[in-house]
C-alpha cells in the first residue's frame, strides 16, 4: 500500500495481485460541505425532539399540583420525559452518522450530497467497528469548538485525515459518478471477439490494450469498485463480475474473457492497471 500522489490527491492501493487502484481523497472543502448539511439534519432533528419534549412536559404540568407550582416540583413524570428526552438526544446526535454509514455504505446524507465516502485504507467497505470508532472520536475532533481539532489535523494530513480517521484507520474519498450495473444487463461475450484463455502476466499494457483510451474516467471508477468490494468484502455477485468484463471488453476491441467469473476479475485487474499507466496520458 502506498501513499497519496500529491499531484492528484490520490491514494493509491496496490492488491495482492499487483495491480495498483487509487481513490481521489476528499478534500477539507467537500468534507465541509457534506458536515455542514448533516449537521443543518440534526439541528431540524434535535428542534423537532424539543418541540416534542415541550409539548409532553406542558400536559404533564396540566397534571401537576397547582399550588406546589410546575418548576418547583414537575412530579416523577416531568423528570421521566426529560431523562428520555437527554437519551434520545444522545441517540439521534450519535447515532445519525452510524447509522446511515452502515446502511449506506460510508455515506450520510450529507456526505451523499458532497458525493463522498468513507473506506478503510485498504480499500474496502467500513465496518461498524471502524465507524463506530471514527464518529465516537468525532466530540475529541470537535474541540475546542466548531471541529478545531479536527480541521488542524486534517490541513496537516496528507490525506486530510481527522483524529476520528486516523484511530479507526479509515479515509474519506470522493464518490465517482455513479454508473448503474443495470446497465449492464444485456451484455453477453460475443463470439466474433474471441476468449480469453489466460490473463495477462506481463508486458505493456498499452500493446494489449491499444483503446484504453476509450474508457472514460467514469469507466475506470466503476471497474475499481467493484473489484475493491468484491476483493475485501466478497459482496459482489460474480456475474455481474462478468457482465462487465464482457462489456470492457467490447468498448476497448479486445477478446473476452472465459467464462470463469475468476478471470474476468483477472482481465478487469489488467484494464485497471493499463488504464492507469495509459488511459489519462
Amino acid at each position: 500500500m502506498s501513499g497519496p500522489n500529491p499531484l492528484r490527491n490520490e491514494y493509491t492501493i496496490d492488491t495482492p495481485e499487483n495491480v495498483t487502484f487509487g481513490y481521489d481523497v476528499a478534500g477539507i472543502g467537500s468534507r465541509f460541505i457534506g458536515a455542514l448539511i448533516d449537521s443543518v439534519l440534526i439541528a431540524a432533528g434535535l428542534f423537532m425532539l424539543n418541540l416534542l419534549v415541550s409539548a409532553i412536559l406542558a400536559a404533564v404540568a396540566e397534571n401537576t399540583d397547582a399550588i406546589t407550582g410546575f418548576d418547583q416540583d414537575p412530579g416523577w413524570q416531568a423528570g421521566l420525559v426529560l431523562a428520555l428526552f437527554a437519551l434520545l438526544n444522545f441517540g439521534l446526535f450519535w447515532g445519525y452518522y452510524i447509522f446511515f454509514e452502515l446502511i449506506w455504505n460510508g455515506q450520510t446524507p450529507g456526505k451523499r450530497a458532497a458525493g463522498t465516502r468513507v473506506v478503510r485504507l485498504d480499500g474496502g467497505t467500513a465496518g461498524f467497528t471502524e465507524i463506530a470508532i471514527r464518529n465516537l472520536l468525532r466530540i475529541v475532533d470537535f474541540l475546542p469548538a466548531a471541529y478545531s481539532l479536527g480541521l488542524v489535523v486534517m490541513f496537516f494530513n496528507s490525506n486530510a485525515r481527522r483524529l476520528g480517521d486516523l484511530a479507526a484507520g479509515t479515509l474519506v474519498v470522493r464518490q465517482g459518478k455513479e454508473i448503474r450495473l443495470e446497465m449492464l444487463g444485456g451484455v453477453r461475450p460475443s463470439p466474433a471477439t474471441g476468449a480469453l484463455a489466460t490473463p495477462s502476466s506481463g508486458g505493456d499494457p498499452l500493446a494489449r490494450f491499444p483503446h484504453i483510451r476509450r474508457l472514460t474516467g467514469e469507466d475506470y471508477a466503476l471497474i475499481r469498485d467493484l473489484l475493491s468490494r468484491q476483493m475485501y468484502t466478497n459482496g459482489v455477485d460474480p456475474q455481474l463480475v462478468q457482465r462487465l468484463a464482457y462489456a470492457v471488453a467490447l468498448k476497448l476491441q479486445t477478446p473476452t474473457p472465459a467464462g470463469d467469473w475468476r478471470q474476468c476479475r483477472s482481465f478487469l485487474n489488467d484494464v485497471a492497471e493499463a488504464y492507469r499507466r495509459h488511459g489519462t496520458g
